[in-house]
């Protein structure tokens, strides 16, 4: 796909441009409605940034936004506007370098962490030979997802649940914003107010993750891994546990971009590595 086609098709996978999402949701569903999905999304926002300031001793952090995420999913129309509001700007970027750099693309391709299946849709459409498979934990997501695909009429895609590894591997795998929810962070309490992490330890804090990545792959496979990280520590003890892990950057793939994410601006790093 060329960029002129990836407008055309974010508009048809129902991506549009939406300023304030409480407004969107009154005029969507109506005040009744649209007054308690305000009031339920207040509610989870302000459950998972407490979980994510203090911890929760009850839900581990890999699930800290679980009812939020299924919430946001629990149909299509709420997840694409969700992600109209949030991700709009962000889809756009990240299919830019997906098509810079498609020719890194082969084989059975794994979208890890996929959501409501827009990238995944996505990628399966701009590499029609290949059986693409979406992961997500999110069951709700996992239903928007497939019915995006049925919307879109994209034949080559399928969406479960991430499961053991099994005889089945991907020649590529996009992980597109899973380190953040799959590496062991501090709370943001004490990130704050402890002494930083050095590289070897944000190493070892990356590498139980980077082999799980590795062993989703198959040999000479592709990893793009897009993530939320600044240029910093935290990214150096990524990029070196995934090459501990067996992987290579390819030279010349690293972005940088940075994208308003709701109310909030954020960094993002993209680049692709190999497997040995």
């Amino acid at each position: 796909m060329a960029y002129p086609e990836i407008k055309e098709y974010l508009t048809r996978a129902g991506i549009r441009r939406i300023t304030r999402l409480d407004e969107t949701l009154l005029e969507t569903f109506g005040q009744t409605e649209g007054e308690r999905h305000i009031e339920k999304l207040t509610e989870l926002f302000d459950l998972s940034e407490k979980r994510m300031m203090f911890g929760s001793e009850e839900t581990d952090y890999l699930r800290r936004q679980e009812e939020l995420v299924d919430y946001l999913n629990q149909s299509l129309e709420m997840s694409l506007l969700a992600a109209s509001f949030y991700d709009r700007i962000f889809f756009r970027k990240v299919m830019e370098y997906v098509v810079s750099y498609g020719h890194f693309e082969k084989g059975d391709i794994f979208d890890l962490g996929c959501g409501n299946g827009i990238l995944t849709c996505f990628l399966a459409l701009g590499n029609p030979e290949s059986s693409v498979t979406g992961l997500d934990l999110s069951s709700c997501a996992l239903s928007s997802a497939k019915e995006l695909a049925d919307r879109l009429q994209v034949r080559n895609v399928d969406f479960t649940e991430p499961k053991p590894p099994e005889k089945k591997k991907c020649g590529t795998l996009f992980s597109c914003r899973t380190a953040h929810e799959n590496v062991p962070w501090r709370t943001l309490l004490e990130e704050s107010t402890m002494p930083a992490l050095t590289l070897n330890e944000q190493i070892r804090r990356h590498e139980k993750y980077a082999e799980e990545l590795s062993s989703l792959m198959n040999p000479q496979g592709y990893l793009i891994s897009v993530e939320r990280y600044e240029d910093d520590n935290a990214y150096a003890g990524f990029l070196h546990a995934l090459e501990n892990a067996g992987f290579s950057r390819i030279r010349g793939t690293h972005m940088q971009f940075s994208c308003r994410n709701g109310d909030e601006t954020a960094v993002f790093q993209a680049i692709i590595m190999q497997k040995a």
